[in-house]
């Protein structure tokens, strides 16, 4: 099932509900997080007024670490030296910048377009850390994007008294212009509850 077909917006304002969905829809086409979501619920009162948004994700994307695309070694055992061959120079740019913080620029250099050099006094123990280094976070990136969309573009202006949760697998926002009150954030535990059921039952 594509993702826009699985939102639900409840309001007892149904002009309002439409354009609530309407609104959903364009912003997370807008970022490219149609993907992401699986099941989509949001309920808005107007009068109350809350909005509460809850949502299943589906995170595909494991973080990219410098073993998946570069050889990792020590030079020569006589050099204080680890080498750094690239098979994708795709995250070469955030490479270098993470190696410039932990290594200092001096210490870094690139003597072929494939090839980076790091000068450390401890090349053995380097080896293994930048093996495992960390360089780009798909869904963390992901997970960003769409706390952007939630708070700035979709929750209504003036809704600034706000409670999320955000995991892996799901988002959860309650908003308000007042002090949120505890049985909207029953309601919208709810909603989530019962989306996460469906998605079991799908």
């Amino acid at each position: 099932m594509e993702p826009l077909e699985t939102i639900s917006v409840e309001s007892p304002d149904i002009v309002g509900a439409k354009t609530t969905k309407s609104l959903i829809k364009d912003t997370l086409a807008d970022l490219s997080l149609t993907r992401v979501i699986v099941r989509l619920k949001v309920y808005v009162d107007p009068v109350e007024p809350v909005f509460i948004f809850t949502a299943v994700l589906r995170l595909s994307s494991p973080p990219v670490r410098i073993k998946d695309f570069a050889k990792v070694e020590m030079t020569n055992i006589e050099k204080d030296e680890v080498k750094i061959e690239l098979s994708k120079e795709t995250y070469v740019v955030k490479l270098l910048g993470k190696l410039w913080d932990r290594y200092g620029k001096g210490n870094i250099s690139q003597p072929e377009q494939k090839v980076i050099l790091i000068q450390t006094p401890l090349p053995d123990k380097e080896v293994e850390f930048l093996n495992e280094l960390i360089i780009e976070e798909p869904q963390q990136e992901v997970l960003d994007r769409l706390i952007d969309a939630v708070a700035l573009r979709i929750i209504p202006e003036g809704f600034r008294v706000r409670k999320h949760e955000l995991t892996k697998t799901h988002i959860m926002f309650v908003a308000s212009e007042d002090t949120l009150k505890p049985e909207w954030i029953e309601r919208g535990k709810e909603m989530m509850k019962s989306l996460k059921e469906d998605e079991e039952y799908a």
